[in-house]
């Protein structure tokens, strides 16, 4: 019954974000928390496990556009490209971190985007320079690869200036963002977690012949020979 449960759990939490995340942005934390208390995982294997959630979430709501007849903002592709080298540098962060790091910077997003929800953007609000969009997809891609909870509305915020703040445009935009920096950064994690796994066999053999190298092992060496030579010595054989 409690595997049923969990089940039905994941299934309901997979629901809920695919449906948040196409509008707006947040439902990570769903899908974080399902790990966490659900399958009762460890936070370092909770956080990389939402990315698979993350690419499903892209790869469908591309496809719903698709389907509905919406295009995609070819603009979107060279932002997603952009904003890859952060999701490569997120990746790096969230397994080098410690958990109340990544707990306290969640926070620290959280709140700061629920007060920029509230202030919203007002009408007349002039367009920012082309390098502060640069710098928020790069931002993007690492807010993607260190915690991806939050993603989808830290994209909503820096797209929406992007285009006009056009709704549909800046959803169909960032499903491709999202999507990309989401392969990219779960990639990044499996490809560190399976070296460090081939590493682990090879520690105990590189640890006994760097100790066979070491000073003091050499310095042993020396004072056998020292005492052989003198026990030589002293039965006439040299």
């Amino acid at each position: 019954m409690a595997y049923l449960a969990v089940i039905a759990l994941t299934v309901i939490a997979g629901i809920a974000m695919g449906a948040i995340n196409s509008i707006a942005g947040g439902a990570g934390i769903i899908g974080l928390l399902a790990f966490e208390y659900g399958f009762d995982l460890p936070l370092e294997t909770a956080n990389p496990s939402t990315r698979l959630s993350a690419v499903a979430i892209g790869v469908f709501a591309c496809i719903g556009f698709v389907r509905a007849g919406r295009k995609i903002p070819k603009q979107a592709f060279m932002q997603a490209l952009i904003a890859l080298p952060g999701a490569l540098l997120g990746a790096k962060l969230a397994l080098n971190l410690p958990p109340l790091v990544f707990r306290s910077y969640l926070a620290l997003i959280m709140v700061l985007l629920l007060v920029q929800q509230l202030r919203g953007i007002k009408p007349g609000e002039k367009r920012s320079p082309a390098w502060v969009g640069i710098f928020g997809c790069f931002v993007i891609g690492l807010h993607m690869g260190y915690a991806q909870v939050g993603t989808g509305l830290v994209a909503t915020l820096v797209l929406a200036n992007a285009y006009d703040r056009d709704l549909l445009a800046v959803n169909s935009a960032k499903c491709i963002v999202v999507m990309v920096t989401a392969i990219v950064s779960t990639t990044s994690l499996a490809i560190d977690e399976a070296t460090a796994g081939l590493a682990k066999p090879l520690a105990k053999p590189a640890a006994r012949w760097r100790g066979s190298c070491s000073v003091p092992a050499i310095e042993e060496m020396c004072d056998a020979e020292e005492v052989e030579e003198a026990w030589a010595l002293e039965n006439g054989d040299r």
